[in-house]
């Protein structure tokens, strides 16, 4: 067929002119809802300075970060408490979460085994499970 072409021959040129509006700053405070900061998910903030991204976020109008790594494993959690949380408490909200695969070992019992990771994780500093609604505690995050 005369049409057929490989997807890595495809060089589509766009034809849409539109004006450009640069934003160096957001007009509000940005409350960064769903990040993943750690090495795990290919950005190792972890591992450098906490100012080096605080220095970021204040560069792009971000206030506050929710932090997700810790809904993937105790081990992420306490590293990201250690790090980010202790460093800089008003500006990272950090996740924990549990194994949801325990539930084919615990069954039923799966929700109060769940619930007392939360109360454990929470305990440490978590404020919020990753994957749920459900939260360690009711709070607002205020920027600003």
């Amino acid at each position: 067929m005369m049409f057929d072409i490989l997807l890595k021959d495809y060089q589509p040129r766009p034809e849409l002119v539109t004006e450009t509006h640069l934003v160096n700053k957001p007009m509000f405070p940005v409350i960064d809802g769903h990040n993943h900061i750690g090495l795990l998910f290919g950005h190792p903030w972890e591992d450098r300075p906490v100012k080096e991204l605080l220095d970021l976020m204040d560069e792009a109008g971000v206030e506050v970060m929710v932090d997700l790594d810790g809904g993937f494993g105790e081990q992420y959690l306490i590293k990201h408490l250690n790090h980010f949380k202790k460093t800089a408490p008003e500006r990272f909200y950090v996740f924990g979460g549990v194994d949801m695969f325990q539930f084919a070992e615990k069954g039923n019992s799966f929700g109060d085994w769940a619930a007392a990771e939360f109360r454990k994780q929470c305990g440490w500093g978590a404020q919020g499970r990753y994957g749920n609604l459900l939260a360690c505690r009711s709070r607002t995050i205020r920027a600003g």
